[in-house]
């Protein structure tokens, strides 16, 4: 949930990358050559990405009617990973989380100027019409929110030069700890928010757990208030073992010798 990347990229052909060390609602802050031209983070320059429209050159041109258009991007593994030091690069099987999002303005014609410009008038929205844009997620959300690293989808990388519909998609086995590593993270928010303070006490941060994040019957949870009034809890779900702070940080790791049957 911590140093993750983002790219974005428009029908232009003009781009823009950054990190963020830990989400917005957790005090994150945003890492780029725009805040920081000399030392701000950028995937340049490994990245490569293109632009077509359909028709060409109908880019902002009422005159034009345009039907769509595609972009195309070569994103550098090595600078997904960066500050990243339990990242692990991609294999034949292995999986990362991910998340895909399209965000459309309305527009409007300047007969004055002979162009588009910009109108909001959002047409998914629960009012359609509202003054906002529209949002499209390739893995659905719960909420018009993309910094909600914990909500992205799963992406299982492939060997095969010609992946088919009978690839095999494989369990993601980490996803019931992070689960409830997340309703924890959540629970405590929401007793934070009430009390003023984070607890050690399940009994008292049971009102507060909702989907779609909940506790797993197996799970077996210790929390901890640490000395800046923060907390750092730990799930242990099989031979999985998920820690998670106040900040959204969260890691998982293996105790592979518990893996292995004892029958």
């Amino acid at each position: 949930n911590h140093n993750y990347k983002e790219f974005e990229i428009n029908a232009l052909g003009t781009t823009w990358t950054l990190l963020l060390d830990k989400p917005y609602d957790d005090g994150g802050g945003e890492n780029s050559k725009r805040v920081d031209p000399i030392n701000g983070y950028d995937m340049s320059p490994f990245i490569r990405s293109a632009t077509k429209v359909y028709p060409n050159d109908a880019i902002n041109r009422p005159d034009v009617r345009n039907t769509h258009w595609t972009a195309e991007v070569a994103l550098p593994i090595s600078k997904l990973m960066e500050r990243n030091e339990l990242a692990k690069r991609p294999s034949d099987g292995h999986q990362w989380r991910i998340n895909f999002s399209r965000v459309q303005w309305g527009v409007k014609v300047n007969n004055e100027k002979g162009e588009y410009e910009k109108n909001p008038c959002c047409q998914s929205c629960a009012v359609p019409g509202t003054a906002a844009e529209d949002n499209w997620t390739w893995s659905p959300q719960g909420k018009v929110a993309m910094h909600l690293p914990e909500r992205w989808g799963i992406l299982q990388f492939s060997s095969s030069t010609s992946p088919s519909n009978d690839e095999v998609v494989l369990e993601y086995k980490e996803w019931d700890v992070r689960c409830c590593a997340m309703a924890l993270y959540y629970a405590q928010k929401g007793y934070y928010n009430k009390e003023g303070k984070y607890t050690e006490l399940m009994e008292r941060l049971k009102p507060f757990f909702k989907q779609p994040f909940l506790l797993h019957s197996a799970a077996d949870v210790r929390i901890t208030i640490t000395e800046e009034e923060g907390f750092t809890a730990t799930v242990t779900i099989g031979s999985l073992t998920a820690t998670i702070n106040q900040e959204r940080y969260l890691v998982v790791r293996e105790d592979v010798l518990s893996s292995y049957s004892t029958e």
